[in-house]
């Protein structure tokens, strides 16, 4: 497959991802995502993908969907890789080099997720505009 169309297919899931994870949440919820998101690449090449995906997938509530989504982006394009259920279990279980190509793709797409968020999220908080009001 050209590299452009697995580019734009990543894309095309990540889009996706973030858009119908806006649509159903609420505004902390983007607010979280959206830090959440922005971090994980860096984490990953601090921690390494195994810590970073456990860490994730250990925590319920935004960090677990954020998880939930690598997943099923992994499963979908590399799952002669990571097959079966248990993702993590997977993962950690890979050779060296398939480790590389995973940490890499999961990189990939988090930062076309990290875009869509950037453009979909509004960060501004009530307190902003609390802070800028004119007092009474």
């Amino acid at each position: 497959m050209p590299r452009a169309a697995i580019e734009n297919g990543r894309a095309a899931y990540a889009y996706d991802l973030v858009a119908n994870f806006v649509q159903k949440s609420s505004p902390d919820s983007q607010k979280e995502y959206r830090a959440y998101v922005k971090k994980l690449p860096a984490m990953i090449k601090t921690n390494g993908l195994g810590q970073t995906l456990a860490f994730y997938y250990a925590k319920a509530g935004t960090h677990r969907q954020v998880y939930e989504q690598i997943a099923g982006w992994i499963q979908k394009n590399h799952g002669n890789l990571v097959p079966g259920d248990d993702f993590i279990e997977a993962v950690v279980k890979l050779d060296s080099q398939d480790y590389r190509l995973i940490a890499t793709e999961v990189i990939a797409l988090v930062t076309w997720m990290r875009r869509f968020a950037d453009g979909m999220i509004d960060v501004k908080s009530n307190s902003e505009g609390e802070r800028n009001a004119i007092p009474s």
